[in-house]
């Protein structure tokens, strides 16, 4: 079930998506689905699509919303967590956690796109996607990006390991251990 079927066929909260997203999602996120991860969506909206990111990635996920209007807060539910507050807003960010896929689906002004990038980039594990770059794209400090109409992915390097070790690892080989686990 690719996210187009999924959309199509959700039942529960209202979610609004433009189309030629869901390409993009299934091609940035599908290698996630199925396993531990953590997801951080900002803007939650109607809740919906808390509703279908956790359905998309499996019953081993966990889904952070973040929202600034506090009624959003009555969408939590299993594996849904919701958080209150500014995407700009550089403290709430960082005590957020680590999470391996970011959707920034917020303000869609460009400043709190580029700050809750510059905050969460650095503990982001995998993806890193900002919809709705209407007013322009953001000019982000990072690898592997990828730029579609209206959509920024960045993703994190996979290095790929086979064999075994040799020797002791080194710091940055034992990260790259870490990456590749994922």
């Amino acid at each position: 079930m690719n996210f187009e079927w999924m959309f199509r066929h959700h039942i529960g909260r209202r979610i609004d998506k433009w189309r030629h997203y869901f390409d993009i999602y299934d091609r940035h996120f599908d290698r996630f689905r199925g396993k531990r991860v953590r997801v951080l969506e900002i803007g939650v909206d109607h809740g919906g699509s808390l509703q279908l990111w956790k359905h998309y990635f499996g019953p081993d996920a966990e889904i952070v919303g973040l929202d600034v209007d506090p009624r959003c807060a009555a969408y939590a539910e299993a594996q849904i967590e919701v958080r209150i507050g500014n995407q700009s807003d550089w403290s709430l960010l960082k005590s957020l956690g680590v999470f391996d896929v970011v959707i920034d689906d917020g303000s869609h002004r460009l400043q709190d796109q580029l700050a809750s990038f510059e905050a969460l980039w650095p503990s982001t594990r995998g993806a890193y996607l900002i919809e709705d770059c209407h007013e322009s794209v953001p000019v982000l400090d990072a690898p592997l990006q990828y730029v579609y109409p209206w959509v920024v992915v960045v993703e994190r390097p996979q290095r790929l390991i086979r064999g075994k070790d040799s020797r002791e690892l080194r710091p940055d080989e034992v990260q790259a251990e870490v990456y590749r686990c994922l």
